[in-house]
């Protein structure tokens, strides 16, 4: 077969459904090539990830081959199984979920390279050490004697992408590997894995729904649409067919000036003061927050800005009280109530970035659904039923999808599910924490377009944490920037992005731009 590495024809691959065998990858044939770089791309469902878990031989739960076969060219290896963690390695969208949270990083990539290679301890750790310079993790304190949640998303994606490496793979499938990361840190991320890609002469297949990206650093670009490949061809080729109405979809569109709100004279509905937290103890102590303050009104959005590392899940989390804070206040007003809260609240919902990882994947949706209505103490079926139909029409779901499970869904109908699970229990305040960072840029636009209507409906507050100035400056009233654990500058959205007073503002503004410079090509 030449220079081939693999050869996929008319591969079918199927899910099981009450309404029968719905079609996720439908007779798609592809070949890749030793040493290339390939580009996947297409919108949220398309069937991106299920390619990637097939090439591994690791179709998910509820779903088969149907037809067709995948063919690989590795020396002397037969099963597809077998290549796993040998010659094939995946980085994957989210490493909080592939990394095991009960273990440190030392730990994870010491059974991995003994397994690999025979090594002892300390020929691993010597492995390892060589593979965490490489990555440039050696100058973060204590880095492998820490959990994967006390990393940052930049730091944790280094991580998956030396564990990968250190096998000596001949492929790796990246499959959304810089979602959620900021525009600089996306940029290192990807400049990391194709110096790697270069100097060992591997194949990469790069997933992904961000064109630009893509066209950067691949050869080759296949557009997957509703599980059908409808085009393979060399990166400029594709980048040149303007004409292609589903391939602009992915092209970043120039951001708009946000529409501003009247001024908002009222008092805050939650007001943060003083938030300092901290993780570690002695010398690898390392400060996330540094006496945050901010406050925010009924029915306004507040965005919260930041490079990965600055704070912002960790903001999240004690403000949500999932996270014990250090110090600080934070108070609710509700009516003529007003309290410091110290427990997780009703009063605040919360939308995640990870729709997949928030969702418990052994609940169908109606019992998704219904677990907050429960473990406030409602009961009555009939009662809940009803909340549950009104929450779907709410978020613009149908009735067919009660039955079904997260991985059944696509990441839009997923994060549609997460926004309804929030609002079950009627709050005043939402933390949206990068609800739009794994989505393409049409769903991103129809979920932002949701949550607005919903905010309208509901008259709700939103706290909007995110790295993609793009998204924030379509939604927010307001802009808080996060750097360090400190809130270094705030004020309309406008002002901000227009005039940012702080050169660290600027420096964010600036790495966003190369995005819209690309758009345009």
């Amino acid at each position: 077969m030449g220079d081939i590495l693999y050869k996929i024809k008319d591969l079918e691959i199927k899910s099981c459904s009450e309404d029968g065998h719905l079609v996720i990858l439908d007779k798609i044939n592809l070949n890749i090539k030793k040493g290339e770089k390939l580009g996947l791309i297409g919108e949220t469902g398309s069937g991106k990830s299920m390619l990637g878990s097939a090439l591994m031989g690791l179709v998910p739960r509820g779903c088969f081959v149907s037809g067709g076969a995948i063919s690989h060219y590795f020396d002397s290896f037969t099963s597809t199984s077998s290549l796993r963690g040998v010659k094939v390695s995946m980085i994957s969208q989210d490493p909080m979920q592939s990394l095991n949270p009960l273990q440190t990083i030392e730990t994870q990539f010491s059974i991995i390279l003994m397994k690999r290679f025979g090594y002892n301890k300390n020929k691993a750790n010597e492995h390892i050490l060589k593979w965490i310079q490489k990555v440039y993790l050696h100058d973060v304190p204590g880095i492998l004697d820490r959990y994967p949640h006390q990393l940052s998303g930049g730091q944790m994606q280094r991580v998956m992408i030396a564990l990968a490496m250190s096998v000596d793979p001949e492929f790796i499938i990246a499959d959304e590997i810089t979602t959620g990361l900021d525009a600089n840190i996306k940029m290192e991320i990807l400049n990391l894995l194709f110096s790697f890609q270069k100097d060992l002469e591997i194949s990469v297949l790069l997933i992904s729904h961000d064109l630009i990206s893509v066209q950067k650093y691949c050869d080759r670009i296949a557009v997957l649409k509703s599980g059908n490949i409808i085009d393979v061809d060399d990166t400029k080729t594709i980048i040149n067919n303007s004409d292609d109405e589903y391939t602009k979809i992915f092209r970043r569109l120039p951001n708009k000036p946000p529409k501003q709100k009247p001024e908002n004279n009222s008092e805050p509905i939650l007001y943060v003061k003083d938030l300092y937290k901290t993780y570690g103890s002695n010398k690898y102590t390392v400060s996330a927050l540094n006496g945050v303050t901010l406050e925010i009104y009924k029915g306004e959005t507040l965005g919260v800005i930041g490079e990965s590392g600055s704070g912002k899940t960790t903001l999240v989390k004690t403000t949500l009280n999932i996270l014990e804070r250090d110090s600080g206040d934070m108070i609710l007003r509700t009516n003529i109530n007003e309290s410091n809260l110290t427990k997780p609240s009703r009063k605040i919902g919360a939308v995640f970035q990870d729709s997949m990882g928030s969702l418990n994947p052994r609940m169908d949706v109606y019992d998704i659904l219904r677990e907050p209505l429960i473990l406030k103490g409602v009961k009555e079926p009939k009662t809940i039923k009803t909340k549950i139909m009104e929450m779907l029409d709410k978020v613009h779901l149908g009735l067919n999808l009660l039955q079904s499970f997260p991985d059944q869904l696509s990441g839009g109908q997923r994060q549609r599910v997460s926004i309804a699970r929030a609002l079950m229990l009627d709050p005043r305040i939402l933390i949206l924490d990068e609800p739009t960072s794994a989505l393409d840029i049409y769903t991103q636009e129809k979920i932002l377009d949701l949550l607005k209507e919903i905010q309208t409906q509901n008259n709700l507050s939103f706290i909007f944490i995110s790295h993609d100035l793009g998204v924030v400056s379509k939604i927010s009233d307001r802009i808080a920037v996060l750097y360090k654990g400190n809130i270094i500058e705030s004020g309309k959205t406008n002002d901000v992005f227009i005039n940012p007073s702080h050169d660290y503002t600027k420096k964010l503004i600036d790495s966003n731009a190369w995005m819209d410079k690309n758009a345009s090509i």
